[in-house]
């Protein structure tokens, strides 16, 4: 737990030490596959891509706009849904890259892409939505996202809408069937 606050740490404190960018830029960033990112076969752990696509998505808020704007308004920036596709494995003290792509956005989510990369191969993809809460309601995007810069609505692929469109009816399902063996 102390490498992912300290690479938060790190993340938000690029907003000093890295160049802004704008809210909707594609990001990348290396590191390094650490010896308790791996499971016994030294090759990074499936939990860990998350927190490697959580650093890269901290330090997009930290050097864009989106982090004055979330902390004037006491905003909270919250994960919705990821997806995972593992392709090949990471293997142990080797350096990697993680680049965010903005997808898009609607009323409600922001949808990112994560693409893991290692000598210019695809190792794995991560496709995420997010939300931005304020007191347990969602923020309504559009003040945000002009606030930021965006030029208009900017409507993610359809393939990575519809990555999304059964959450809401599996959570429903998944709470039905509780103590179902």
């Amino acid at each position: 737990m102390f490498h992912y606050w300290f690479a938060v740490a790190r993340a938000i404190t690029s907003r000093f030490t890295r160049p802004r960018v704008a809210f909707d830029s594609t990001i990348r960033r290396e590191f390094r596959v650490r010896l308790l990112d791996c499971d016994g076969f030294r090759v990074m752990t499936a939990a860990k891509y998350p927190m490697y696509m959580d650093f890269i998505r901290w330090e997009m808020i930290a050097r864009s706009k989106l982090f004055d704007a979330v902390v004037q308004r006491g905003l909270a920036p919250t994960l919705g849904s990821q997806k995972l596709i593992y392709r090949r494995p990471l293997k142990l003290w080797t350096r990697f890259t993680v680049e965010l792509e903005l997808a898009g956005y609607d009323d409600k989510w922001i949808y990112h892409i994560h693409r893991f990369e290692q000598h210019g191969e695809l190792r794995a993809l991560g496709i995420t939505r997010a939300l931005i809460w304020k007191r347990d309601v969602p923020t309504a995007m559009d003040e945000l996202l002009t606030f930021v810069g965006a030029r208009g609505p900017m409507t993610p692929p359809e393939w990575v809408t519809e990555l999304f469109a059964r959450d809401k009816e599996l959570l429903e399902r998944g709470a039905g069937v509780r103590g179902v063996r």
